[in-house]
């Protein structure tokens, strides 16, 4: 299911508004407000996506299908006919992905909160942090699965400037770096700002290519 996240973060990704807010010890406890501001049903997302130093278009659409209590349904669609890379990850995922004509045509699920963001994208389906907007240098989110195995989000940075482009203007960025055992793939690296949520993701590929996305809100 990790190859889903490629999905949903790095090829149409996402982001949710969130301020920092006190909660529980535990990584994947998350608390906050579940109403937040461009969580709506309706609202949309765009993407800046690169293969290496190279814009790709794929026609992509991220709509807010469902947000029961925090529980957020996307519904995301896009065309990666043209981009050959892309679909190599996509094929990977054991679930249809695709509608009868070959495009991508999928639901994926967070939990949005004014306090972070969490993915379900292990097999097990357990809730697994993504960011705590209060998060400090040193900070892991681990997860381990059903199968022993651990999945580790690690906070790597955290600017105290506006130093991260981003549209018309710069914005102080939380990043954080998790690895990998999918086979091709080095490691996953986002980027996540304490007003607009996560705002940029990238593959590191072991061929030593990259695939990249700016991800903006649909009033940042």
């Amino acid at each position: 299911m990790k190859a889903l996240q490629i999905l949903a973060l790095i090829v149409f990704g996402f982001f949710f508004l969130g301020c920092d807010k006190e909660e529980s010890n535990d990584p994947n406890s998350l608390g906050g407000d579940v109403k937040t501001e461009i969580s709506d049903v309706g609202d949309e997302f765009g993407l800046g996506v690169k293969i290496g130093n190279e814009y790709v278009n794929l026609n992509d659409q991220i709509v807010v299908k469902s947000n029961n209590n925090g529980l957020v349904t996307l519904n995301i669609k896009g065309n990666v006919s043209s981009a050959p890379k892309i679909k190599q990850l996509l094929d990977k995922i054991p679930i249809v992905v695709y509608d009868n004509q070959g495009n991508v045509d999928v639901d994926v699920q967070f939990k949005v909160t004014t306090a972070g963001i969490q993915d379900f994208f292990n097999k097990d389906k357990k809730p697994h942090t993504l960011v705590k907007y209060d998060a400090k240098v040193g900070d892991q989110y681990k997860l381990t699965k059903s199968d022993g195995k651990t999945i580790t989000r690690t906070v790597t940075a955290r600017s105290d400037v506006d130093d991260f482009p981003y549209g018309f203007f710069d914005i102080k960025t939380i990043t954080i770096e998790q690895d990998s055992r999918i086979p091709g793939i080095q490691k996953f690296v986002y980027r996540a700002n304490h007003k607009f949520g996560i705002v940029y993701a990238e593959i590191f590929l072991e061929d030593g290519s990259k695939i990249s996305s700016y991800i903006y809100a649909p009033n940042y």
